[in-house]
């Protein structure tokens, strides 16, 4: 299926990134807002009453936000956007599910977009 292609997609891309500090502490605003926003989305699919077009609009600007923070980091430091890059990842697969016009996950994808929250909210150390 689509969706999953692009988790897979996204998991190579993880990869792919320096093997640095791989259990950093996010500390920056951006990161913080960013996760935040994501907890948002995950609530938002979690409802089953996201409007579909509203919903992927703002997957589309967080992977864009997302890119611009990955972008803008230090080399030496982004192994420590992994769960966030996995998370855009889920929230796009959350963006393929909708139905009658509204955003239906399927139970599977929302334990695994919940349990990649509570892993981003751990990151920042708790203060999610």
């Amino acid at each position: 299926m689509f969706r999953y292609k692009s988790i897979w997609l996204m998991a190579v891309l993880l990869c792919l990134l320096p093997m640095g500090s791989v259990a950093a502490t996010l500390t920056g605003e951006s990161e913080r807002a960013w996760i935040e926003e994501a907890g948002e989305l995950v609530e938002a699919a979690d409802s089953g009453k996201a409007p579909a077009v509203l919903f992927q609009r703002d997957v589309r600007a967080s992977r864009e936000a997302l890119r611009e923070l990955v972008r803008n980091a230090d080399p030496e430091d982004r192994a420590q956007y992994r769960n966030m890059i996995l998370m855009v990842a889920l929230l796009d697969a959350a963006a393929a599910c909708h139905r009658g016009g509204v955003i239906v996950c399927p139970p599977d994808l929302m334990r695994q977009m919940r349990a990649q929250m509570a892993r981003l909210r751990a990151q920042l150390g708790g203060t999610g």
